[in-house]
C-alpha cells in the first residue's frame, strides 16, 4: 500500500490563505485529497458524492434560477403596477377636486376683478397723464444734455487731433536729445550734430490750425 509520506506537497505552503479558504467554503483539504489518493473508501465516497452533487447543480441551477427570477420579476412588476395605478388614481382624484375648487375661486375672482378694473381705470388714466408729462420733461432735458455733451466731445476730439503734432514734437525732441547725447559720448570732440536728423512736426500751417481751433472753442 502506498504511504502518505511519499506524496510531496510543494505548493500549499505558498498559498496557505487560499488553502484555508477552500477548506472553509468547500470542505476540500489536502487531507481529504491524500486519503482519497491512497484509496480511503470514505474519502473516495465523499469526493464522488461531491462531484455528483456539483454536476446536478450545474445541470439544474440555470433552470431553477430562470424560473425563480421570472417569479420574482413577475410579482415585482405586478405590485409595481398596482402601486402606480393607485398612485395615479389618487393624483387624479385630487386633481379633480382641486380643479372644482379652483374654478369656484376663479369665478369669484372674475367678478371682483371686473369691479376693481373699473375703479383702477380712472386712477390709471390720471396717473398716465402725469407720467406722460413727466416723461416729456425728461426727454427734453435728456436731449439738451446730449447736445451739450456732443459739443464737448467734438471740442475734445478736435483738440486731440490738433495736438497730435505738438505731442509728436515732444517725443521727437526727446529722441533727438537722446541720440545727441549718445552721439557725443561715442564721438567726443569729433561729434557732428548735423548728422543727426531732427523731426519738425510743428510747421506754420499746423500752428495756425492749432491756434484757430483754440480761438474757436475759447
Amino acid at each position: 500500500m502506498v504511504k502518505a509520506k511519499y506524496i510531496k506537497d510543494h505548493v500549499t505552503g505558498y498559498g496557505k490563505d487560499l488553502s484555508r479558504a477552500t477548506r472553509n467554503k468547500f470542505d476540500i483539504s489536502n487531507q481529504l485529497i491524500v486519503k482519497a489518493a491512497l484509496g480511503d473508501e470514505k474519502s473516495l465516497t465523499q469526493i464522488a458524492d461531491m462531484g455528483k452533487l456539483g454536476e446536478r447543480l450545474i445541470l439544474v441551477m440555470p433552470t431553477i434560477k430562470q424560473h425563480l427570477n421570472s417569479y420574482i420579476q413577475g410579482n415585482t412588476q405586478y405590485n409595481q403596477a398596482l402601486a402606480e395605478i393607485y398612485r395615479e388614481g389618487g393624483k387624479g382624484a385630487l386633481a379633480i377636486d382641486k380643479a372644482s375648487s379652483d374654478l369656484t375661486l376663479e369665478n369669484t375672482k372674475f367678478n371682483n376683478l371686473i369691479e376693481e378694473y373699473k375703479v383702477r381705470l380712472f386712477a390709471s388714466l390720471e396717473a398716465e397723464e402725469d407720467r406722460h408729462n413727466s416723461q416729456m420733461d425728461a426727454i427734453e432735458l435728456q436731449a439738451w444734455v446730449d447736445t451739450q455733451m456732443k459739443e464737448i466731445d467734438y471740442k475734445v476730439q478736435m483738440e486731440n487731433i490738433s495736438n497730435k503734432p505738438f505731442v509728436a514734437q515732444l517725443k521727437a525732441d526727446e529722441d533727438y536729445e537722446t541720440k545727441k547725447i549718445q552721439h557725443i559720448l561715442e564721438h567726443g570732440s569729433e561729434s557732428d550734430l548735423s548728422l543727426i536728423p531732427r523731426k519738425q512736426y510743428i510747421t506754420n500751417p499746423l500752428r495756425k490750425l492749432w491756434e484757430d481751433i483754440r480761438d474757436l472753442f475759447n
